[in-house]
């Protein structure tokens, strides 16, 4: 005899455009190898074992589980999977599921200050999940817009809280007030070069890259951001108008990002700034971006010693 409970929930599942991936799956465990969530950041992310919780009927066990609300949908397991199944679009549906079910997101998300948001919309623009969007509320008796961000949505990239103008969105841990204050380096000796690092802790994939980071003395600063999406150029001007030497900003490789498009994102927008460096006659090597791949292990130290001689020499001409 069929278990009931099993057919339904595996059944509203399928009935999800992208859910009906769910029967493809044979549980390789490929895409929990090719995921950096379980080893990063949560031990229980396992997208073979959410699968299963569908298959067997475990719809509230499903509905917890970090998986379903910490996949980013950035198909690094897609990519590897012999099955090639979307298996962030099973997740969806089950995402999906859980919300009509009154579940709620356990992630950091950013919030919008009212009474500094314009209603430009550029943050709906740039979100790669399509969290915020324009409501319309009355205020002192006029209607105005403003945005809104959806938190079942948000995943906490940041890309929002650097593409406001007005600077009314912020995320805790990476909103102005959190990283500007780092945006300072002790002045080492005059011929010693001085260096801004901004680093998208999913591109270091391993512990020693991490370790690497720390392993440099004190005329290097490091400042860890959760996307490169979140850098604003403003940042890497402002580094080098209190007299730090470079900024490298280090983020995924092409096809990588942890949310989607931050890397794209951080490239186009740090190419801006270095035309605008050019037409001011700075564009000298001292603002540079990088892009390291999940297996680029130990480039970090290359990438950050290759910048260090740059500015070593740009200071001998100087």
């Amino acid at each position: 005899m069929e278990n009931k409970a099993v057919e339904t929930f595996a059944a509203q599942v399928r009935a999800i455009p992208g859910g009906e991936h769910l029967d493809l799956c044979y549980s390789c465990g490929t895409c929990v190898s090719k995921c950096m969530i379980q080893d990063k950041v949560e031990p229980d992310f396992n997208p073979r074992r959410l699968l299963h919780m569908v298959m067997m009927g475990m719809r509230e066990e499903a509905f917890k589980s970090p998986t379903t609300w910490m996949c980013s949908e950035c198909d690094l397991c897609y990519t590897a999977c012999p099955q090639e199944i979307h298996i962030s679009s099973v997740i969806a549906a089950v995402k999906q599921l859980a919300i009509e079910a009154g579940y709620e997101s356990p992630l950091e998300t950013v919030e919008v200050n009212e009474d500094l948001c314009s209603g430009c919309a550029i943050c709906v623009m740039v979100c790669p999940y399509e969290a915020p969007h324009l409501i319309e509320k009355e205020v002192n008796g006029v209607l105005d817009w403003f945005s809104e961000v959806d938190e079942n949505k948000c995943m906490g990239c940041g890309h929002c809280v650097a593409a406001c103008p007005s600077g009314a969105i912020a995320r805790k841990g990476v909103a102005n007030e959190d990283i500007v204050p780092q945006i300072n380096i002790k002045k080492p000796k005059k011929k010693i070069p001085s260096l801004l690092v901004f680093v998208c802790d999913w591109c270091l994939r391993v512990v020693e890259d991490v370790e690497i980071l720390e392993s440099y003395p004190e005329n290097v600063r490091v400042i860890h951001i959760p996307c490169t999406g979140r850098i604003d150029p403003q940042m890497a001007l402002m580094a080098l108008s209190s007299g730090i030497d470079g900024v490298l900003v280090c983020g995924c490789a092409p096809g990588e990002c942890h949310y989607k498009r931050g890397n794209y994102v951080s490239s186009c927008k740090l190419n801006l700034l270095g035309k605008m460096m050019d037409k001011m006659e700075l564009a000298d090597g001292r603002v540079r971006f990088v892009q390291i791949g999940t297996q680029d292990r130990g480039r970090i130290r290359l990438e950050m010693d290759n910048m260090l001689e740059t500015l070593a020499l740009l200071k001998e001409v100087a």
